[in-house]
């Protein structure tokens, strides 16, 4: 056949034909032009983004008649050689068919003979963690002390699977996948130099579709090019990749946010009835809820976006139907899914769930808010609404920014229990609100969990003696005590106390009557629980009953 497939032809011949790899071409040339090749690279990276042709290209700039050079010319012997992959002094050895001991003494034998015509010997070891151990092994003391006017590359898709001890033997150089815009960008050179025409749609199905691989785009671009001609049209293109229309992935979207769970069932039919791959949809729509994200916060032009730019303003107009938090959500829901469906018998039953999870997402209320609603406080944000949270306070405040309670009555300073006088006894701190070292508690809690800091702005009083950190609560404030009581908040109080006093303290919560005395347990904890209103909120809302109480006020 004379025919040479198009990533073949566009293969790169010379390092500036290498595209989004400035960083490796870069580093080889410098090494080229100050006489510092090393004697083993590995080139690690995914499919299709430039490791071999890099290899070749650093082949034929050492062994060009004009060379070493940067730029090889491509016409003497040895650069159409190694261009063509039959250069007697340029081995291109495939690891995965060749893998064993043999094969590798074999090199061994043909690394210590001279270059038969070039200036190096240079060995290509194509997918070579598929070697076997003992394989490895053999080849670490030529690794180690090569000939000299010998080169080996070894490029591998799994750099975590070579043994340490042929990383530390060799350069190591970590291939990228290609961003959106380099891809796209080469494929319109191709076309034009193919003289096909292509739109943006057109060309963006394919860039989509390759997920970073250069070469996977341009197979892709030959195998469009051959169903359609001279003149690439989109719904042909998308139909030929299997790609999920867009109006599709835009009316999944619009029924999640209207929650018509219904309509989203039906699109999951409708994706399993005209043949579309599930697990690809479930992808591609991961891709787009990621796109809905970036339009949301930064803006339809924000060159993070990898879309064709008529689709920027119906992104943008899509992502204001939601809030960042619904569509980090999302995002987390989208990704566990598509993991599921990967090894899944039933991906319909997954991604049917997947999506009804998105559909009531944005039912879930945070727990502040929850809270905040038995006792009467501000909320802090709607749900789904993207609000931002407050700031963190930055000069340590009375109180939490979280929330500004309307009317705040005065506190009490709750004095300090009779004890005998020592010379070394702890003064008692009945510190007002505006003590320094409170203030730096809450805004240490703060930064951890606001819904502590809040409760602490409940206080009635609080002391910090002979190690022990005692905070009071007014009667009518049991509710933020029980909330610090478990051991969770227990611990996360514990700890923050301790680094802003300075030493190790033990924490201790508990209710007074007004005077600082402590509320004694009385024998109808179950009873006041009952009649707190705290309670009862929790219950209606949850339509839930009180199983069992617990009364924490002495401890």
């Amino acid at each position: 056949m004379s025919y040479q497939v198009i990533a073949r032809k566009y293969r790169p011949q010379v390092f500036d034909d290498v595209v989004g790899q400035r960083l490796v071409t870069d580093t080889l040339k410098n090494a080229i032009q100050t006489d510092r090749v090393a004697h083993g690279y590995i080139f690690s990276g995914a499919r299709g983004v430039g490791k071999t042709s890099t290899a070749r290209i650093l082949a034929k700039s050492l062994n060009c008649v004009q060379g070493p050079t940067l730029t090889p010319c491509g016409e003497c012997p040895s650069c159409v050689e190694i261009a063509a992959g039959n250069s007697v002094d340029v081995l291109e050895i495939d690891a995965a068919s060749n893998r064993g001991i043999d094969e590798i003494r074999e090199l061994r034998e043909t690394v210590r003979y001279l270059p038969a015509r070039d200036r190096y010997k240079v060995f290509i070891i194509d997918e070579v963690h598929m070697l076997t151990t003992e394989a490895f092994n053999a080849l670490l003391k030529t690794l180690e002390e090569p000939p000299p006017r010998s080169l080996f590359i070894l490029a591998t898709t799994e750099p975590h699977k070579l043994p340490a001890t042929v990383l530390s033997r060799c350069q190591h150089f970590a291939f990228r996948l290609l961003d959106y815009g380099e891809i796209f960008a080469r494929l319109e050179q191709v076309c034009r130099a193919e003289s096909v025409e292509a739109d943006e749609g057109s060309l963006a199905a394919v860039t989509l579709a390759a997920e970073g691989s250069l070469r996977d785009a341009l197979s892709l671009l030959d195998q469009v090019m051959a169903a359609c001609g001279t003149k690439l049209e989109e719904t042909k293109v998308r139909q030929m990749l299997g790609v999920v229309p867009l109006e599709l992935l835009r009316a999944v979207t619009e029924a999640i946010h209207a929650a018509d769970a219904p309509r989203v069932l039906e699109m999951v039919d409708r994706l399993s009835s005209e043949g579309y791959e599930l697990t690809h949809f479930a992808g591609e729509y991961v891709r787009f809820v990621r796109n809905l994200m970036v339009a949301r916060s930064c803006g339809a032009e924000s060159p993070l976006l990898q879309v064709p730019g008529d689709e920027r303003q119906a992104l943008a107009e899509l992502a204001q139907l939601f809030g960042e938090e619904d569509l980090t959500r999302f995002f987390q829901i989208l990704l566990r899914t598509e993991g599921e469906l990967r090894y899944s018998l039933e991906p319909r039953f997954h991604l049917e769930m997947g999506l009804l999870k998105l559909v009531h997402a944005r039912r879930l209320v945070p727990l502040e808010s929850l809270l905040s609603e038995f006792r009467g406080l501000p909320q802090t944000g709607k749900p789904g609404s993207g609000a931002p949270r407050p700031p963190a306070p930055s000069n340590a405040p009375a109180a939490s920014p979280a929330r500004k309670p309307e009317a705040e009555p005065p506190r009490r300073l709750a004095p300090a229990p009779p004890e005998e006088p020592s010379a070394t006894a702890a003064p008692v701190s009945a510190a007002p609100p505006a003590d320094d070292r409170l203030a730096s508690i809450k805004a240490a809690l703060f930064e951890q969990k606001k819904l502590l800091s809040s409760c602490l702005d409940h206080l009635s009083g609080w002391r910090f003696e002979n190690g022990e950190v005692r905070f009071l609560f007014a009667k009518d404030a049991s509710f933020f005590a029980d909330l610090l009581r478990s051991r969770e908040q227990l611990d996360t109080l514990r700890s923050v106390c301790g680094q802003v006093l300075g030493q190790a303290v033990k924490i201790c919560v508990t209710l007074d009557e007004g005077n600082g005395a402590p509320v004694a347990a009385g024998p109808k904890a179950r009873d006041r629980a009952e009649r707190d209103p705290a309670v009862e909120a929790f219950r209606k809302r949850f339509d839930c009953i009180m199983a069992d109480v617990k009364d924490l006020s002495q401890e």
